[in-house]
């Protein structure tokens, strides 16, 4: 009986495109060939670096998506299609890629009540989703896996600032996405303490006037336009876990939620969030292994 590479997901700690990105590369993907794919997508608007961190004491790769240069028009969902079709990439990266941002572009739609044509990002969210999207999913493809599944999702709560005003957790698009899944609240972190809040405020929505995939942005003293954790409201909770992007991308790759499943393990993938939370390691965790 042949094996079948098999990847699991363990997003008992929330889900979010960089996250999953560091846990696909820490698991093997070439970082150079998903720079090169994202490239081919984005030009040399972004750059993808790595760094090694520690997350409550765990070992994590951090995937930094940083934005060279801005525009402030907005792209619609069809462009970016458009984009991600005409861009080159291997075939497999192209369909995964497309059902992740149609999913997302539904997400948005069902949660704001927008017909599908009338959903746009503001250039920056539009250059990290696209980053998120393409290299993951090109990620995932260079480690050859057949099939994928999932553990439950951790959602976050508490509420989030945006420029709706204060959003509770999960958002509209996550909760219209994490439906059919099996979804978990972590218990706060170690004394109580809440998530640090981004230290420059988001200067970035998207036009459904909802807060970006992408969480908080800051820009640096050399112009680099960089992510960031998505403003906490309030003291004592979690804020979000799992964003747009990051849900979206789960649903796309992950056939079905189980807990870890038999296998023969060949390889682990950790990838750091943003946030280095006191007895809570904030990660995505990829087990690569043979399932027969």
């Amino acid at each position: 009986m042949m094996a079948d590479m098999h990847a699991w997901l363990d997003v008992t700690a929330g889900v979010a495109g960089d996250m999953l990105m560091g846990a696909l590369i820490d698991a093997g993907a070439d970082l150079q060939l998903v720079q090169r794919a994202v490239r081919t997508v984005v030009g040399d608007d972004i750059t993808v670096r790595h760094e090694e961190v520690t997350r409550a004491g765990l070992r994590a790769a951090k995937i930094h998506v940083d934005v060279l240069s801005t525009g402030t028009g907005t792209r619609s969902a069809a462009l970016l299609r458009r984009t991600i079709e005409s861009a080159g990439l291997a075939a497999q990266t192209t369909v995964l890629a497309i059902r992740a941002l149609e999913l997302l572009v539904d997400g948005y739609s069902r949660g704001h009540l927008l017909a599908p044509q009338d959903v746009a990002l503001q250039e920056v969210a539009a250059l990290d989703v696209l980053t998120d999207i393409v290299g993951d999913c090109e990620a995932l493809r260079l480690l050859g896996v057949d099939s994928v599944t999932a553990s439950a999702v951790a959602l976050g709560s508490g509420r989030i600032r945006t420029s709706h005003g204060d959003l509770p957790v999960p958002v509209p698009a996550v909760a219209e996405l994490a439906v059919g899944w099996a979804v978990s609240r972590p218990a706060p972190p170690i004394g109580g303490q809440r998530n640090p809040e981004p230290s420059a405020p988001r200067t970035a929505r998207d036009d459904t006037g909802d807060h970006l995939p992408l969480g908080g942005i800051t820009t640096g003293d050399d112009g680099v336009v960089t992510e960031g954790p998505a403003e906490v409201v309030g003291s004592g909770e979690l804020g979000e876990l799992a964003t747009p992007t990051g849900m979206a991308l789960l649903r796309c790759f992950a056939e079905f939620c189980e807990p870890l499943p038999p296998m023969t393990l060949r390889g682990v993938g950790v990838g750091a969030g943003g946030r280095d939370v006191p007895g809570r390691p904030n990660v995505v965790r990829v087990l690569v292994g043979d399932r027969s």
